[in-house]
This record gives structure tokens, C-alpha cells and sequence, in this order.
């Protein structure tokens, strides 16, 4: 009985072939867009070295200084140190990307109009200098940053600078979005959802021995296959217009799948508790936003600077940046975690929507 429903739904998905071709087209599209945009700055990093100047007033711990230069250096910044001067005419006369000045609790930071990218960068390298950091190495008093952080003390640990030289915006974004309209999975299973509704299947359910485990497998599965088939589309047409490069191909599908999963069973758990397909869609989309926001699928994660344990919260993040890293390193440390905070949303999803779905069915009944 349950592979006659699973084989009756697909048909029912494959009526609706336009939610399907969203899943297809629209990574597409973003792909182009976005890996455009991001172009040039991506590649002024790669090309040579990023130019900045700064100074210390006030009374600046020098292990702090001396943390910031150093890891700089290591990460492709050439700095200057300047005494005196406004620094808005060092900018100008000395054409360098950005201008920062420590103070004892705080940092100012200036960008140069001509050089948007490296002045953009080096915001990102002095944010994640103060704001992402795990551990500390170096004490400071605790105070309000001008840039936004507020902190006892820091450490630095700037991740973007790793990944840059390695990966450029074609293949960054031609992943990225790939894994982003996977999480919009539930969309294709709108025409199962207004089947039901229209033609009243769900009262033929309550006199079948069916029960709402089966009845849930019959949607979760046809949806997963479809979304996975559809974004595999999806990745091979970016690989051959774009020329994405993947990593490891057996690893890529494999968190593929468990993130297209983990998708159909977030999109049929808020279903199973809305029963409303409109509010569904909204809660979902709302939701995977949210978490393509702070898992790198807009801004790239390598020069995010929201805190980490933020990024960590979100699946996306955790699955974007195990595939980026395949793609340029040909390993990560982060399959792992993808791969069981993936499994992890598909249990307890799955068990929230089918005790969800009992609860509705015995309220009718």
C-alpha cells in the first residue's frame, strides 16, 4: 500500500513540473548573479597582497598590536604604520585600502573610495579579529568596540583568509546555492499537499490501515527524490555553463542528500502543524533564510563576521562550508557535522510531524 502512495504522489509532484523547474532554474540565476558581483573583490584578494595603514593612540596592550600584524602578515596584508597625518589624506596620497586606528578600547576604521574591495576586506579581517575569536591570548579591558564587538578579551582567529586563494566566486557561489534551494525543498511538494486538500484524500487515509509513520514516509520520500534530482540538475547544468568545479563526488552527494532530507522533513513538520501550505511556505522560506543569512548562502562565509558560535547554529553553515572546502582543499573537517546535524533535523523533525499528524487526524476523527 505505501509504494502504490509513493508512486500516486510522485505523479502527483510531476503535475506540478513548475515548483520542480524553480528548483532547477532559480540556483541558476543566482549563481549568475552573485558570483558576478562577488567577482572582483574575490580575485583582488587572490592576485596580490591587500595594502593598509594604522596607527596606535592611546594606552593599546603591544601583544594586541603585535597579534594583529602578525596574523595579518600571515593572511596577505601588507602594513604600514603611520606616526601623524589625517587619515583620510593618507588614504588618498598613499593608495592603500584602509586606514586603522587602535585606541585603548576601541578601533577606527577607514575605507578608501577608490579601493572598495580591499578597503571591504579589511573590515572583515578587523571584525573577525575582535568578534570571532574562541580563546584567549591576549587581555583587554572590557568596553564597548566603535566597530561593534564588545569584549573581555581576544584571540585571534580569522578563518576567510584560509580558503580564499583557493576558491573563487564561481565555484564558491555554484555550490552555495545549490545547498540553498535544496532547503526550499517543500515547495515541491506543494501538489501533494493541494491534492489533498482539493480532492479530500486524507478522510480515504482514516479508513485505511495505514498509519501516520507510512503516511508520512509516502510524502517524505517522493519529495526527497524529486528535490534531489532536481538540484543534481541543477549542479550539473552550473558545471556545465559555469564551469563549477566540486570536490569529492561520493562526499558532495552524500551531504547532499542528507541536507535535501533534513529539508523535506523541517518543510513537512511545519506543514503537519500549520495544515496551511501558504503559511507553510512562508515559515519555511522565513526560516531557511535566516539560516542561509548566517551560513554564508549571500555573503561568503570566509568574510562573515558574525560571531561563530552563530554560524555554528546553522545547518547551512555547517553544510556549505564541508562542500567549499571539498571543493578547494579536497577535504573538511566539517563532513562530520554536516552530515549529523543533517540526521539529527531528520529525526526529530520526522518525529514532531508524524505526532503532529496524529494529534490533527484524532482531533477529526
Amino acid at each position: 500500500m505505501i509504494r502504490y502512495l509513493i508512486k500516486n504522489n510522485v505523479k502527483l509532484m510531476a503535475r506540478s513540473k513548475t515548483n520542480i523547474l524553480i528548483i532547477v532554474i532559480a540556483p541558476l540565476i543566482l549563481i549568475a548573479l552573485l558570483s558576478s558581483a562577488f567577482k572582483d573583490m574575490m580575485e583582488r584578494y587572490e592576485g596580490s597582497d591587500i595594502v593598509a595603514g594604522y596607527r596606535v593612540e592611546g594606552d593599546v596592550p603591544d601583544e594586541l598590536i603585535e597579534a594583529f600584524v602578525d596574523g595579518a602578515s600571515e593572511n596577505g596584508f601588507t602594513l604600514r604604520e603611520f606616526a601623524t597625518g589625517d587619515p583620510e589624506d593618507i588614504l588618498k596620497d598613499n593608495d592603500i585600502g584602509g586606514f586603522v586606528i587602535f585606541e585603548k578600547d576601541s578601533y577606527k576604521l577607514y575605507q578608501s573610495s577608490d579601493y572598495k574591495e580591499e578597503g571591504k576586506i579589511l573590515e572583515y579581517f578587523v571584525n573577525a579579529f575582535y568578534e570571532n575569536t574562541a580563546e584567549t591570548a591576549l587581555s583587554m579591558a572590557s568596553g564597548g568596540m566603535a566597530g561593534g564587538a564588545e569584549a573581555d578579551s581576544i584571540d585571534l582567529r580569522v578563518e576567510h583568509p584560509d580558503y580564499m586563494k583557493s576558491i573563487d566566486s564561481t565555484d564558491y557561489y555554484g555550490i552555495i546555492e545549490i545547498v540553498y534551494f535544496g532547503w526550499c525543498a517543500i515547495v515541491c511538494g506543494a501538489g501533494i499537499f493541494m491534492s489533498e486538500k482539493k480532492y479530500r484524500i486524507r478522510k480515504k487515509y482514516q479508513v485505511s490501515n495505514l498509519n501516520e509513520f507510512q503516511l508520512y514516509l509516502a510524502k517524505f520520500i517522493p519529495i526527497v527524490v524529486a528535490v534531489f534530482l532536481g538540484i543534481g540538475l541543477a549542479g550539473v547544468l552550473s558545471v556545465v555553463l559555469f564551469g563549477v568545479h566540486y570536490g569529492n563526488i561520493l562526499y558532495t552527494l552524500l551531504i547532499i542528500l542528507f541536507s535535501v532530507a533534513a529539508a523535506s522533513a523541517f518543510g513537512l513538520m511545519v506543514y503537519n502543524i500549520f495544515d496551511n501550505i501558504v503559511v507553510t511556505i512562508i515559515a519555511v522560506f522565513a526560516a531557511v533564510w535566516f539560516a542561509g543569512f548566517f551560513g554564508g548562502s549571500f555573503e561568503t562565509y570566509m568574510y562573515s563576521v558574525h560571531p561563530m558560535e552563530v554560524k555554528l547554529a546553522s545547518p547551512i553553515y555547517h553544510i556549505n562550508r564541508s562542500l567549499v572546502e571539498l571543493s578547494c582543499m579536497g577535504h573538511s573537517d566539517y563532513i562530520s557535522s554536516a552530515c549529523f546535524y543533517s540526521i539529527a533535523i531528520i529525526v526529530v523533525c520526522s518525529i514532531v510531524a508524524v505526532i503532529a499528524g496524529t494529534l490533527r487526524k484524532r482531533g477529526k476523527a
